[in-house]
């Protein structure tokens, strides 16, 4: 027994220095690309290292999870390459144009230090739930808040980076209804539902959110805010989703999900109709 407990914490510090090497390696590289940046991204230039991103990072977990992984294992790891990809557009696509000058400020480093470590965070959420599958380990409610703090990032990243690369319509709304989907049906698995329930819970979420989208989408100007409705319509509805039940007349938490939603919705609006 002894035995066994020294190899796994052998195996687990091994785990962690590729998980944080990986996450160093991605945050260096978004560094560098930042730093020498000398002339404007083309839009397929973007899309081809988005893509390289997704795969790389997707590829790299498979190696720091030492292979130990299961075909169930793959929408946790595809979750945490996701985000690393939204993370790549989000940085380019609104750091890097906003603030022209970023490069010569501490808020490059300061931006590259937050990427490491929401990157590092995301990975050791990945890591739990593919151990879990395993065996069970009290780390995976940890996992679960993990998740949907990362899932409403990841949506949010994306759909600003979808509505700034400009893609035709007929590309844009399949893809956001894609990610929608994606995003609710792995945290909602995460939460531990699963059979019909899990598949009524994705479709009304993501039909909501996927809703939201075209509101925003359709009333509004301004990238960052119409990206902020989805994105708080998604955090609401799987808020709700996981709600139990209440055997109290008034549902204060169910009241306080809806307020947030309306104020996001009026408050793009008002923005959008005096930006």
């Amino acid at each position: 027994m002894a035995v066994d407990r020294v190899i796994n914490k052998k195996e687990d510090s091994v785990k962690r220095g590729k998980l944080i090497t990986l996450a160093f390696l991605i945050a260096l590289s978004v560094f560098v690309q930042t730093l020498i940046k000398v002339e404007e991204l083309t839009l397929l230039r973007i899309l081809v290292t988005s893509s390289i991103y997704l795969i790389g990072t997707f590829l790299g977990l498979i190696w720091a999870f030492n292979f130990q992984v299961k075909i169930k294992s793959l929408p946790f790891i595809f979750h945490s390459a996701l985000f690393v990809m939204s993370e790549y557009l989000f940085i380019q696509l609104f750091f890097a144009e906003k603030f022209n000058r970023i490069y010569e400020g501490i808020l490059l480093l300061v931006l590259v230090g937050l990427i490491f470590w929401g990157t590092y965070v995301s990975f050791l959420m990945s890591n739990v739930f593919n151990v879990n599958l395993y065996k069970s380990i009290p780390l995976v409610h940890v996992g679960r808040t993990t998740s949907y703090i990362i899932s409403t990032l990841t949506i949010f990243f994306t759909i600003f980076g979808l509505l700034s690369l400009q893609l035709p319509i007929y590309l844009l709304l399949p893809l956001v209804l894609l990610i929608s989907i994606f995003l609710t049906y792995i945290h909602l698995r995460n939460l531990g539902f699963e059979g019909f329930l899990l598949s009524r819970k994705t479709v009304l979420v993501s039909v909501l959110i996927f809703i939201m989208f075209l509101g925003s989408f359709l009333a509004g100007v301004i990238h960052e805010l119409s990206a902020l409705v989805p994105t708080v319509g998604y955090f609401v509805c799987i808020g709700i989703a996981n709600i139990k039940g209440n055997k109290s007349i008034v549902n204060w938490e169910m009241i306080i999900y809806i307020l947030t939603l309306i104020i996001a919705i009026f408050l793009n609006l008002f923005l959008n109709i005096f930006a």
